[in-house]
């Protein structure tokens, strides 16, 4: 009995030994030295008009107009973190006419902070022309991007080509996505 107990207690002994031996100092304060990197991106607006649309009552529009409350520009996590923001845009013309799209943005107070135009040639065939154009909001251009509250969007069919009537062919319509890259590092 007493040798049981010896050769357990020996090799409890020896088994805490290697144990023990085997860890090392946590340094718990590298956690303050975490920084998290994130990129999300996201669909943003949508934008569709046929070129009938542009025919209203006899009458030929040279624009048409839309805006959109988005209040994610402002939110905390936005401001906070938010250091850099792409849009793409993608602009697609089958109407015979040029088109220049307006995209501006305006904050609560309905002041513009940020604007900038895509041009969309005419399509002399109907057959979808596509124009895509990258905007890269960094620094006071991101600063005025985190103070949206409306983006507003006009799309205004140019001088040339054939007249504008409910038979006219074709569409333009618009597409966006954001890419937003976030850093967070005070955890």
């Amino acid at each position: 009995m007493i040798k049981k107990f010896y050769k357990y207690t020996v090799a409890y002994i020896l088994f805490a030994f290697v144990l023990g031996s085997c860890t090392k100092e946590v340094d718990f304060d590298q956690a303050n030295d975490l920084t998290l990197n994130s990129v999300v991106a996201s669909d943003l607006i949508f934008f569709k008009a046929d070129a009938s649309d542009f025919f209203v009552d006899t009458t030929a529009l040279t624009t048409v107009k839309d805006s959109v409350i988005i209040d994610l520009f402002r939110r905390d996590f936005f401001v906070d973190y938010v250091v850099k923001a792409t849009f793409v845009f993608e602009v697609t013309n089958s109407i015979n006419r040029s088109c220049n799209v307006t995209v501006e943005f305006f904050d609560i107070n309905d002041q513009k902070r940020y604007g900038f135009a895509v041009m969309a040639p005419a399509s002399p065939n109907n057959i979808d022309i596509v124009t895509t154009h990258t905007e890269v909001f960094e620094s006071s251009s991101l600063n005025a991007l985190k103070a949206t509250n409306k983006v507003v969007l006009t799309m205004q069919v140019l001088a040339g080509g054939d007249p504008l009537n409910n038979n006219t062919p074709g569409r333009i319509e618009l597409k966006s996505k954001g890419v937003f890259y976030a850093t967070i590092s005070d955890l």
